[in-house]
């Protein structure tokens, strides 16, 4: 009923903790801020139990947009770690905007991922061409597995003579900016 169009609020008409809160929606359909507060709301009425299982419940029986919303709103969950079997299995998914809503501006992979799983994520954007610089904490989550993982996929690419994502450099280094050292 809130409809698709975007939320857009001026920093100098909000509170400073209110514009942090709505930060993550700015521009985004104003819907999803009504599913964020709705969830939130739930979280204030039931038992501790229960949110895992609902947000895993609502995230395998939403549609794609109730989707991004719920992923949108996980770093604003009480105890959000739990949550990361959900938040995982939204990597795995093919529509590129429910993959974007976890992966891109949403701090809850860096803060919650294992390196495993964060590594992957990383992987699977460069695989799909999404920049990388959307990954919110990427130059803090960088390992040498990481590294490792980009320098094969880099002479993968490279020997099948297919493009190479320009942010493979940031996994990198700087000064690599062709192939592989």
């Amino acid at each position: 009923m809130l409809g698709n169009a975007s939320l857009e609020v001026e920093h100098e008409e909000v509170a400073a903790d209110v514009m942090a809160w709505l930060l993550p929606f700015q521009q985004r359909p104003v819907h999803e801020l009504g599913r964020t507060a709705l969830v939130l709301r739930a979280f204030e009425v039931w038992p501790p139990e229960e949110p895992v299982k609902f947000i895993d419940e609502l995230f395998v029986r939403g549609d794609n947009a109730e989707r991004e919303a719920l992923l949108r709103t996980l770093p604003m969950l009480p105890d959000a770690g739990r949550f990361s079997v959900t938040a995982v299995e939204a990597c795995r998914t093919n529509v590129l905007t429910v993959f974007d809503a976890i992966a891109c501006e949403n701090p809850y992979p860096a803060r919650y991922f294992s390196e495993l799983h964060f590594n992957q994520l990383v992987m699977k954007a460069l695989f799909i061409g999404v920049s990388l610089r959307r990954i919110v904490c990427l130059s803090e989550r960088i390992t040498p597995g990481l590294r490792r993982m980009v320098r094969d996929h880099v002479k993968e690419r490279t020997v099948a003579d297919r493009p190479v994502h320009a942010d493979t450099k940031l996994i990198l280094n700087p000064l690599v900016t062709s192939g592989i050292r």
